[in-house]
């Protein structure tokens, strides 16, 4: 839960698609947020596998459902009528931040930073796009970073000279970005009418449909809370009115096309998969779904006959013989749909979630389960620790090199395919022994009892919950200060963290709140009452 504090933090400051964008990118972050992210949901979720089955065995399914209803409906409930909408403000105060802060900065003409064609087509430098002439075998290619096209960057940054030149030394209207969206999905929507007459008439393929079925067209539709969201994780001001009057004379462009109608029920599916709806409350809509299933599928045991299977199935390192090839199936699916490189899995923040990913974090869910019903809870459940460690750090390095650096994963293993499979491997690797190789370090290490670790382990739900509002804001706040990206990340961190904590020793901790979340907590000097020994999570 508390990584989740410093993770948010740091994502201003990568360079990636994040509600901010600082600008500076840290290479010592671009390495720890992923190592982080890699593991950190993987192993919640196994933990909340275990501990639900332990619960079942205590109570019963009825006991189990009521038990989750106190310490996860409620709190959900009541956390999107509350710091769900908080974070929807705090996001659009951000990001309105953010687009007046790059609006002056804007320097349109100028040299790009780094001279890469992507950027200088993004900069509108036409002096350096002067260099990438009809032999570049760059005109058509992804960027590393976010797989987009330079006549991408021309539509996303609205670059229409830029975009004019290009196509005139032969630059393909229809390239495709690594998600199989081309220049003209993001001219119609953003609604670059200028543009999107170059594409259209250097002959742009309208029926091209990107990797979750779109075509060009259907990127017309998109609302104002989408739009405004996408415009703001790479960085584009936008006003919306001007957006929809761009998208009317693109309609009436393509209008002569006469092309098919979408399949709305379909879209309007999509759409609630992919729009960040549930932010970062999305884990417990998730941990609802799985307990569902879980209590759904003891019950339809009853019916079966008892099946019991070997523990060392359940131990490393023989679990790794099945968990592994399992796990790879949904993360390939997350690689195969990426709209960029990257290292670990998806998240799935939409009301409805993305089949495989929600398979994902099944697995990790049912294998908690499954330790604890051949285990029990009595067993230590990361004994090899101290191999399985020093394993996920030795393929950690192997893993971001496959995820973020194309050129040196082209020269490590040239086979596409192959690559992609080492890619796939080495993420689950990793998630599997980091998961494992933690559980025994904090075993060995936190086995006994310290009342600052309970009340820190009793803090982080509400901490969690709450923070990502005071990220959003202080990120914002920041952008003018001149510090470096690892300071900003510590100051937000702990900053977000003391602010939290205050919080939760004032208005949660001995209120019907805490009791919420934790259970009932007496203050220091009364009587004490037992303490529930089953986390939240």
């Amino acid at each position: 839960m508390l990584l989740g504090i410093g993770l948010h933090a740091a994502l201003a400051y990568l360079g990636a698609a994040w509600v901010i964008n600082d600008g500076q990118a840290s290479p010592t972050l671009g390495f720890i947020v992923p190592a982080i992210h890699g593991f950190r949901m993987p192993l919640f979720f196994l933990l909340s596998g275990f501990f639900t089955a332990m619960l079942w065995q205590r109570r019963g399914t009825h006991g189990l459902l009521k038990h989750r209803t106190l310490r996860i409906v409620i709190p959900f409930s009541i956390a999107l009528g509350t710091i769900l909408p908080a974070t929807w403000h705090a996001s659009s105060w951000a990001s309105a931040t953010q687009a007046a802060h790059i609006k002056a900065n804007a320097d349109q003409g100028q040299r790009a930073p780094t001279p890469d064609i992507w950027t200088v087509t993004a900069y509108g430098d036409m002096e350096g796009l002067s260099a990438y002439n009809a032999d570049s075998e760059l005109l058509n290619t992804p960027d590393p970073k976010l797989g987009v096209t330079p006549l991408g960057w021309a539509a996303i940054k609205d670059q229409p000279a830029a975009a004019e030149y290009l196509l005139s030394v032969g630059a393909d209207p229809s390239a495709r970005y690594a998600d199989q969206n081309t220049p003209m999905h993001t001219a119609c929507f953003f609604g670059r009418d200028e543009i999107a007459r170059l594409l259209i008439d250097a002959g742009a393929d309208l029926t091209l449909q990107s990797a979750d079925g779109q075509r060009p067209p259907d990127a017309l539709e998109h609302t104002k809370q989408i739009t405004e969201f996408i415009a703001n994780l790479v960085s584009v001001p936008i006003d919306f009115d001007e957006v929809s009057q761009g998208r009317e004379l693109i309609k009436e462009m393509i209008a002569e096309f006469e092309l098919a109608e979408t399949a709305d029920e379909a879209s309007f599916i999509k759409k609630l998969q992919e729009f960040p709806f549930y932010y970062h409350l999305w884990f417990l809509w998730f941990l609802l779904i799985l307990i569902a299933g879980f209590a759904i599928t003891t019950s339809l045991l009853k019916f079966l006959p008892t099946i019991r299977l070997p523990g060392a199935l359940f131990s490393a390192p023989l679990c790794f013989l099945w968990l592994v090839p399992l796990t790879m199936l949904p993360q390939y699916q997350m690689l195969s749909g990426n709209t960029v490189p990257g290292f670990g899995p998806d998240t799935s923040a939409g009301v409805i979630p993305i089949p495989h990913v929600l398979l994902y974090y099944a697995i990790f869910f049912g294998f908690g389960a499954l330790m604890f019903a051949h285990r029990g809870a009595d067993k230590k459940l990361g004994g090899l620790w101290y191999i399985t460690l020093p394993l996920a750090i030795a393929v950690l390095p192997l893993g971001l090199i496959l995820g973020y650096d194309a050129e040196r994963s082209a020269k490590l293993v040239a086979d596409e395919s192959l690559r992609r499979m080492l890619m796939n491997l080495t993420q689950v690797l990793y998630a599997w022994l980091m998961t494992f190789g933690l559980l025994g370090l904090f075993e060995a290490v936190l086995a006994k009892e310290r009342r600052w670790v309970r009340y820190l382990s009793d803090s982080s739900y509400w901490m969690y919950l709450a923070h990502l509002p005071l990220i959003l804001v202080g990120q914002a706040l920041l952008l003018t200060v001149e510090m470096s990206p690892i300071v900003k990340t510590l100051v937000l961190t702990n900053g977000s963290a003391l602010v939290l904590l205050v919080t939760y020793a004032l208005f949660i901790r001995y209120t019907p709140i805490g009791t919420l979340l934790n259970g009932k907590r007496t203050r220091p000097g009364r009587a004490v009452a037992k303490d529930e020994v089953v986390p939240a999570g």
